[in-house]
């Protein structure tokens, strides 16, 4: 029975030698080809082409030949070509007001008005004392070409009637001006007082601004002061719309600002739908000239790097990045001198998920 065992012992001696082996060999064998922290074959494919296996999905712009117009750069500042602060001149108790905060309002429109009831009563009692005047001067005026009365004396009435014609003017200005009129076609800003308040003189009711056509005011350096005149057209953008918009200048400040060294210029823009608003931000290309036909591709193509800069391109349908040269920038678009050629395609969008060889579902930006 042991001679059994013993014999059943050193037959499966060999059979375990065997098998550690073969695993010492798989396992060396993979980890030779596996590196440390470096991903499953399967997995860099799956990476190559996208999240979840589909490409990713971006927009495109095909180059192509352009001719810009090239400008010099600003920032600028839309400003409402008339704002007031809508006040009364005179006291009183408000009796109507006849507006709606942010409506247009017209020229001469009563905005507001002020009890006039004293003014009025008073008014009223200075006609009726006109007319017992008028007609005492007309009996003293007979008197006098009869000579039964002297020349003083009537001259005396004739005064007391002329002052009481005074009075009266100025009592129909004190009524008028308890109304509080639009003084040019605007918008209506927030209301300060409520109907029945009691006003003080110059007390703010609101403001009006005129939006119809907008101030454009920016800055530019002064050795570029002799670029600019009086009828010059320029170009600008505002934040949040992708229009072009044009405006023309119309002045320029006299001085150069001693702290800065620049100079002020206002260009006037016709403020069509009034979509825009005083307060915006504006991008302004000024001294425009017309360039040479080139490449240009939009701004936000462009990717700056230490080595220069560069742009995405689609090729076989994989994302490929590609230094360039560049030139002229306009106010969305840039030249390109060199690296890319005509037709080429450029992403546009989802640049900080791009990765070389990565597979891409492009769409035109049109």
């Amino acid at each position: 029975m042991k001679n059994r065992q013993k014999y059943i012992l050193y037959a499966a001696i060999p059979t375990v030698l065997v098998l550690s082996v073969y695993g010492y060999n798989k396992i060396f064998n993979k980890s030779q080809l596996e590196e440390p922290g470096s991903a499953p074959a399967g997995a860099q494919a799956e990476g190559r082409r996208g999240s979840g296996g589909r490409s990713l999905p971006v927009s495109v712009y095909i180059a192509k030949l352009m001719t810009a117009e090239e400008g010099r750069l600003a920032i600028g500042t839309l400003v409402a070509n008339e704002k007031v602060d809508v006040v009364s001149e005179l006291s009183g108790r408000v009796t109507e007001i006849n507006f709606k905060e942010g409506e247009l309002v017209k020229k001469g429109k009563i905005l507001l008005k002020l009890n006039d009831d004293e003014l009025v009563s008073q008014l009223v009692k200075a006609e009726y004392q006109n007319t017992l005047l008028e007609q005492r001067l007309g009996r003293q005026k007979i008197l006098l070409e009869k000579d039964a009365v002297s020349r003083e004396d009537y001259d005396k009435v004739l005064t007391e009637y002329n002052v009481l014609q005074q009075d009266i003017e100025q009592l129909k200005i004190r009524i008028e001006k308890m109304k509080v009129r639009a003084p040019f076609d605007g918008v209506i800003g927030f209301r300060n007082i409520s109907l029945g308040a009691f006003l003080q003189p110059n007390s703010k009711i609101s403001t009006l601004v005129d939006i119809a056509s907008l101030k454009l005011e920016f800055s530019i350096p002064e050795k570029y002061i002799n670029d600019v005149k009086p009828g010059n057209n320029l170009v600008f953008t505002v934040e949040g719309m992708s229009n072009k918009f044009k405006a023309q200048v119309y002045a320029i400040e006299p001085e150069i600002d001693l702290k800065t060294r620049t100079s002020m210029l206002r260009a006037k823009y016709v403020n069509s739908g009034m979509r825009l608003k005083p307060g915006m931000s504006a991008k302004v290309a000024y001294s425009m000239t017309q360039g040479a036909e080139s490449i240009y591709v939009p701004n936000q193509s462009v990717v700056p790097d230490v080595k220069g800069r560069s742009v995405w391109l689609v090729k076989g349908g994989k994302a490929n990045l590609v230094p360039v040269q560049t030139g002229t920038r306009t106010a969305d678009m840039l030249e390109i001198l060199s690296g890319i050629e005509l037709g080429d395609t450029v992403i546009t969008t989802g640049l900080m998920q791009l990765r070389p060889g990565i597979q891409v579902s492009p769409q035109i930006n049109r």
